[in-house]
């Protein structure tokens, strides 16, 4: 009824002469009140809109599956040896990207999930150049020496794509060659040859890459065929959470709000999490504090509001984002050059309010290692799409209990010596699991997120969530990226 009464409010407000119907929003609520998802919208249609038509069920798979990547990886080669990935749209284009890689220069394997906003262009550059960096900077001076040459030719590369990833085909791909060259070259130059710490070397990639992509802007702003792609690229935002393999050891970079989640099989086979990341939002006291920190006193009630970053931002780290980061005088010229050449099209892009002393946002990440050594399990790598309408303790049971059931989905042959109680429990044990209808363990992780009750599965839900059209879903999810790492020997 109080759905109704809105819905009666807003139609009142609105200039409509025409009768109006309207569907109804079912919403649906996380333990701590915040709400994650809706089964329908209260989309307002005039009398005689065909009605949104529920997919069937094989329609609602398709959806789910479109995207679907799956990869083994050569043994011997890495810790890792597979890894799922899906991503479910929300947004069209879709913000979200993901990107994998084994480096060609050394043993390390990158994973990495890229969370857009203001539009998708900064994640895909982002999540096109920034292994390159990782890679470049974590070379062994000796090789990165014998190298350098061959690299600026483009006669060897710095990583490999897995996963259908593309060569990266931007307008600007000569300039992004051009900068990654210029860094190789400062690397070179330094006459050291000292191991860094790997965490700082992650750091020193994200931050160069974020300084990169500023100078490409502003140092051609004035040439239309590159300002064009580099503004759209340094004027939109991406989250970013990437992980390094190398050996037993794992790194895990981590920029705003996307999140990474370890899978360990216990003792007791209970398969326990362990959050290798922190949300870099509002709801994190010690990143807030260092915000605020950053910034005069007087600024303490304006940096944040209303859980955002001036007012506006959700994630408190990030790529991109030039207008929280450049100085306001700088911004305005540039629009100037903009409209002139453009036209008003970067009328969006104003300067925040409360704007003294930049910048408010910085794209360095919290880096996390864990040893893996001796560990059997997954990692699971996801935008804040997942993470909003599922916590970490049930994804890691999900892709535990996916793992094991997809073990069971043949014929069941009992080992030798095997009692006839212990058979019983095994097929007990198969009769109520979860039964997958998803192969990818990436895509059972969105559909459980989208419709799991209990061990099965809402299709009603489900379909209504998918039947929603582009124009309205936004509204009521987020783009999901799922990728899950599995290593030493699981799957």
């Amino acid at each position: 009824m109080k759905i109704l009464k809105v819905a009666c409010r807003v139609l009142t407000r609105s200039n409509v002469s025409k009768p109006y119907t309207f569907l109804l929003v079912k919403k649906y609520f996380r333990q701590d009140g915040r709400t994650y998802g809706h089964a329908a919208v209260n989309l307002y249609l005039p009398v005689g809109t065909p009605v949104i038509p529920k997919l069937t069920p094989d329609a609602v798979n398709e959806v789910l599956q479109k995207n679907e990547v799956k990869v083994k990886l050569n043994p011997g080669i890495s810790v890792v040896n597979s890894y799922c990935s899906n991503q479910l749209a929300s947004n069209s284009p879709i913000e979200d990207q993901r990107a994998e890689a084994q480096c060609c220069l050394t043993d390390g394997v990158l994973v990495g999930v890229f969370d857009g906003h203001s539009g998708p262009k900064c994640a895909q550059v982002v999540s096109e150049r920034l292994f390159d960096y990782i890679a470049a900077e974590i070379l062994p001076y000796d090789t990165l020496l014998s190298v350098y040459k061959k690299i600026e030719a483009k006669e060897t590369s710095l990583v490999r794509w897995l996963g259908g990833k593309a060569i990266p085909m931007s307008p600007n791909a000569e300039l992004h060659h051009h900068s990654l060259v210029k860094y190789l070259y400062e690397n070179v130059s330094v006459d050291s040859e000292a191991d860094d710490y790997i965490p700082d070397m992650m750091a020193t990639a994200f931050d160069r890459l974020d300084q990169d992509l500023t100078t490409e802007a502003l140092s051609h702003s004035d040439d239309i065929s590159v300002s064009d792609e580099c503004l759209r690229t340094v004027f939109s935002g991406a989250c970013a959470n990437v992980a390094f393999f190398q050996g037993n050891d794992l790194y895990v970079a981590n920029s705003g709000d996307c999140r990474a989640v370890l899978g360990v099989q216990m003792d007791n086979g209970v398969w326990s999490p362990i959050v290798l990341s922190n949300d870099h939002n509002a709801y994190n006291n010690n990143e807030v504090n260092r915000v605020k920190s950053s910034h005069p006193a007087n600024e303490s009630m304006t940096v944040i509001r209303q859980e955002r970053l001036l007012g506006e931002l959700m994630p408190l780290r990030a790529f991109g984002d030039a207008r929280f980061k450049w100085q306001g005088e700088i911004q305005k010229d540039i629009f100037r050059k903009w409209e002139k050449q453009h036209g008003p099209q970067l009328r969006n892009f104003h300067l925040p309010r409360n704007f003294y002393t930049p910048p408010y946002l910085v794209p360095t990440p919290e880096v996390t290692h864990y040893n893996l050594e001796g560990k059997t399990g997954f990692l699971i790598l996801a935008t804040d799409g997942l993470w909003e309408m599922l916590d970490p303790d049930k994804a890691v049971a999900l892709v535990g209990a996916h793992s094991e059931a997809m073990g069971q989905m043949g014929p069941y042959s009992p080992a030798a010596k095997v009692t006839l109680g212990e058979i019983r429990t095994a097929l007990a044990q198969r009769r109520f699991s979860l039964r997958p209808l998803d192969t990818n363990v990436s895509t059972h992780l969105i559909r459980y997120a989208l419709c799991g009750v209990g061990h099965t599965f809402d299709y009603d839900k489900l379909a209504e969530s998918v039947s929603l059209p582009p124009n309205i879903v936004r509204h009521y999810r987020d783009d999901i990226t799922v990728t899950v790492v599995f290593f030493n020997g699981k799957q």
